[in-house]
């Protein structure tokens, strides 16, 4: 594993959740309790009205100061915050010690981070119809990842919410692609400050799936990422899943494993 592009991996994944957060707390009223903060260079943030891990992480030095880390864990414990561990798939363990307390990984949420060399991408050409999202088509594509993501029904304004405000945001692009004038799938990039665009967020309509819409949008993002001058792409998958192989086929090798711990409960 390489340290160095691991890290740079998880601090561009970092920025993207980050500015979905960001997007909640300038909604009028912060009705959603979103909050950001720092635990020394790291940024953090929680997100009162969603219990889910993606917006409630608490980033530090695990290894040199876990204090930090463990005294934020402790303190957000009532957003059921985690934070993120790094390493080898099989050194991942179910619970792992930090400054002298028991954390336990989240079922579900360990993750392979793959990342590739700009140059060494494969453009695989697509006919599909893409296009960035409008005020519109925002819905839609809010609509189709609440979907695909089983959001429940009081999540979804919220869900919709964190990508609306990221429309205005520089470093983020929001896609759709059609099918017959109609929205079936869409996809985030982000392009972080360190150079790496993240392939973020993807989702496909239920009864569109395995038509190629996921790997049509994931070169089509290679494509703008190269126009934009980043160095390297980078996305997040399941192990098992469709996504693997898709982004496998446009050249990006696994970097590491990602999972993600939180205090075992007593």
């Amino acid at each position: 594993m390489d340290v160095g592009m691991a890290l740079e991996v998880e601090a561009a994944e970092g920025e993207y959740l980050r500015s979905r957060v960001e997007s909640l707390l300038r909604v009028d009223g912060n009705p959603y309790g979103a909050r950001v903060f720092f635990n020394e260079d790291f940024p953090c943030f929680q997100v009162k009205a969603a219990p889910s891990p993606m917006f409630n992480r608490i980033y530090g030095d695990s290894v040199d100061n876990p204090k930090a880390v463990l005294n934020l864990l402790k303190q957000s414990a009532e957003y059921s915050t985690v934070t993120p561990l790094i390493g080898q798939p099989s050194a991942l363990e179910q619970y792992t010690y930090m400054a002298g307390c028991r954390l336990e990984r989240l079922r579900g949420w360990t993750h392979l981070q793959f990342a590739c060399a700009i140059e060494n991408v494969v453009l695989n050409r697509h006919s599909f119809e893409v296009e960035e999202v409008t005020s519109q088509t925002l819905p839609e594509f809010a609509g189709i990842h609440a979907g695909g993501f089983h959001t429940k029904p009081e999540q979804r304004l919220l869900n919709q919410a964190s990508f609306a405000g990221l429309t205005s945001n520089e470093r983020i692009k929001i896609y759709v692609l059609k099918a017959s004038g109609e929205v079936v799938a869409g996809a985030l990039m982000y392009f972080a400050s360190n150079g790496i665009a993240y392939l973020g967020t993807a989702a496909t309509r239920k009864n569109a799936r395995g038509l190629g819409y996921h790997g049509a949008l994931i070169a089509h993002r290679i494509e703008q990422a190269k126009k934009h001058g980043s160095r390297v792409v980078a996305a997040t998958a399941l192990a098992s899943s469709k996504s693997r192989r898709n982004l496998q086929r446009a050249g990006l090798t696994t970097s590491h494993a990602q999972a993600l711990y939180r205090l075992e409960e007593s």
